[in-house]
């Protein structure tokens, strides 16, 4: 049986601290059904219109959402890093299927929560109702931010926000993708950093 003491749980035990998780029954009855699991590169988590069981921490590695059209276009519309939470919005929220694809972009390793554990303790822990909607909210706000983003600012704008709010990403994804993360094609990127670069 796992303990929350169990030093492959520390990451998980900080990061649901960090979100108000901090009864030591509750953190305990989390790790107990909680699994560790590891994605290779490229590897899909959820695909479109599963309807996934679990949501997951990241313990290492990087996860993508994305959407990809019948003729294989894809749009990518977020990625999530090591101590965050990541899953289908819709599925925790309704026992919905997920609207895009989740996708490991680097080998990842996960710690994968149950979703009737969230909904089976809310009503016997407070934290646990509180953790659910900060994650609503912070997917939420996360979300409207982006659509702010692409719809009122040019590719330059989109750009510097990058580089102000989400820099590591430069160093972890192919420039493609982040071309597609801003709402513009590879070459547009590459000018843009081009300028940036000459005026610096």
């Amino acid at each position: 049986m796992a303990n929350v003491r169990d030093p492959l749980y520390q990451e998980l035990r900080d990061t649901l601290e960090n979100y108000g998780v901090n009864d030591p029954e509750l953190l305990q009855m989390i790790v107990e059904e909680t699994t560790v699991q590891q994605f290779k590169a490229e590897e899909i988590l959820i695909h479109i219109g599963d309807r996934p069981r679990r949501f997951y921490v990241i313990r290492s590695g990087l996860i993508r959402y994305y959407y990809a059209t019948e003729s294989g276009k894809v749009w990518n519309k977020v990625f999530f890093r090591e101590g965050q939470f990541s899953g289908s919005l819709n599925a925790l929220i309704t026992d919905g299927p997920c609207r895009y694809n989740v996708e490991a972009i680097e080998a990842t390793q996960v710690y994968a929560i149950p979703l009737d554990l969230i909904e089976r303790d809310i009503g016997l822990h407070q934290q646990m109702l509180q953790l659910k909607i900060r994650l609503t909210e912070e997917m939420f706000l996360r979300n409207e931010a982006r659509e702010a983003l692409l719809l009122t600012c040019n590719a330059e704008a989109r750009y510097q926000w990058l580089l102000n709010n989400e820099a590591w990403l430069l160093s972890r994804i192919p420039q493609y993708q982040l071309a597609s993360y801003l709402g513009m094609d590879a070459v547009s990127l590459s000018r843009i950093k081009k300028k940036l670069n000459s005026e610096q």
